[in-house]
C-alpha cells in the first residue's frame, strides 16, 4: 500500500464489530433518546385525544334539563337572607362557656 491509500474492504464481520462498538458506547443515551420520545410521542397522543373531545361536532346537551318540584320551589323563597332578623333566636342569655361547669 501506497501512503494515503485507504482500505475499504467493508465484510459482515467489520460492520457487526462496528455496530456492536456503536451500541457499546452509546447505549445509555439512545436508550434516554428513545424513552423520552417514546413519552414525547404518547403526550402528542393523549394531547390529540383531549383536543378531540372537545370539539362540539354537532352535539347539544340539555341545558334545560334541571326541574324542580313546588315544595323545592316554596321552601327556597321562604328562606332567609342575612338582613332579615330572626325573631325566633333568644340572644338575651349571653354567651356560655362550655368549660365551666
Amino acid at each position: 500500500m501506497k501512503n494515503g491509500d485507504i482500505n475499504l474492504n467493508l465484510s459482515a464481520g467489520a460492520i457487526k464489530k462496528g455496530v456492536a462498538t456503536f451500541l457499546h458506547r452509546f447505549h445509555l443515551t439512545l436508550f434516554v433518546i428513545f424513552i423520552l420520545g417514546g413519552l414525547a410521542v404518547v403526550v402528542f397522543m393523549l394531547n390529540g385525544v383531549i383536543v378531540k373531545s372537545s370539539e362540539a361536532n354537532g352535539y347539544a346537551p340539555n341545558a334545560n334539563s334541571t326541574v324542580f318540584d313546588e315544595k323545592t320551589i316554596q321552601e327556597i323563597e321562604n328562606l332567609k337572607t342575612t338582613g332579615q332578623s330572626n325573631d325566633d333566636l333568644d340572644l338575651s342569655h349571653g354567651r356560655t362557656n362550655p368549660f365551666v361547669e
